[in-house]
């Protein structure tokens, strides 16, 4: 028995005549009347009482067209499903985000974009740290990360690929009521007095080298009072007073109603955004992911400046 004697018997048992089945069905009449009598020689039994015109369902081809609409109802279930696992339009995406989400706009976006516009895939978001995201994608456990470049090493090439999806801005992030909140922008020499917060090197290393190097090169060394594992915390520090935090965000996003973004005229440090993800992955609903970011990235007013891929 085949699929194709069930989908015969059933387009019969639906028209109750064989010559209205065989042009539903595209096939000989003959042929057709062939493929039902070899169904009934391989059940033995009747499926059909044969009348002058047309034929009735026997009794017991009455049961068996239940069960043939249920089976033929699951195999055209499951082709879909495999047919749109195979487009990309199901499956499971596992990605990684950390608080970088909290300071671009545009990431949450392009999620919510993907959400609405493939709803059979499903958005596994695991929240987690930017060097826990690489280990994660080498180990198989994530499916695509979105961490600042800084994160990246040149080993990692060999396995990950990667795409810009915007910049931050390395700003100082003070309280409203701080007398730099009202300017325009400020210089590193202007915090020589005051306390400043910055990100710990224990968590984010490159990043925080990066930083460093680049407080140095503008000639004036911050006073760092205290160094914070999350930007949560740093802003919350912030935000009841503690000091003014170096913060990487996408101007002129505020992180906080009680908080101010400025730029810092002689910092000149940028990150770029990057989605991130095994090289060797195949998986379309993956691709359509990535695709469906870069293209939101390039639209104007979703991403600041970011830069082409060539």
């Amino acid at each position: 028995m085949e699929l194709r004697h069930l989908r015969y018997f059933r387009a019969i048992g639906r028209e109750q005549h064989f010559g209205r089945a065989a042009v539903t069905l595209r096939v000989a009449q003959p042929a057709l009347t062939r493929q039902i009598r070899d169904l009934e020689a391989e059940l033995g039994v009747e499926l059909f009482e044969r009348l002058p015109r047309g034929v009735r369902l026997s009794s017991a081809g009455r049961v068996f067209l239940e069960e043939v609409e249920e089976i033929l109802s699951h195999v055209d279930r499951a082709a879909e499903r495999a047919r749109r696992l195979g487009s990309g339009h199901l499956g499971t995406i596992r990605v990684g985000l950390s608080e970088i989400i909290t300071a671009h706009g545009f990431i949450s976006h392009g999620l919510l974009h993907f959400r609405e516009r493939e709803p059979t895939v499903a958005l596994d978001l695991r929240s987690m740290g930017s060097l826990n995201q690489i280990n994660a994608l080498k180990e198989g456990t994530l499916d695509a990360g979105i961490v600042y470049d800084a994160h990246i090493a040149a080993r990692d090439d060999d396995m990950l690929d990667r795409t810009c999806l915007g910049i931050g801005e390395t700003m100082l992030a003070v309280h409203e009521h701080h007398r730099l909140a009202g300017r325009q922008s400020v210089s590193m020499a202007e915090l020589a007095d005051e306390p400043v917060l910055a990100p710990t090197r224990q968590t984010a290393p490159e990043y925080y080298n990066r930083l460093m190097a680049a407080c140095i090169a503008s000639g004036s060394a911050p006073r760092i009072v205290q160094e914070c594992t999350t930007n949560s915390i740093l802003l919350s520090l912030v935000a009841v007073g503690m000091g003014v935090g170096f913060v990487t965000a996408s101007h002129p996003l505020s992180p906080a109603n009680n908080i101010r973004l400025v730029p810092i005229t002689d910092l000149g440090l940028r990150f770029e955004v990057l989605l991130v993800w095994r090289n060797r992955d195949r998986s379309a609903a993956l691709r359509r992911f990535i695709d469906m970011m870069v293209a939101l990235a390039r639209t104007p007013g979703t991403a600041p400046s970011v830069p082409p891929q060539g």
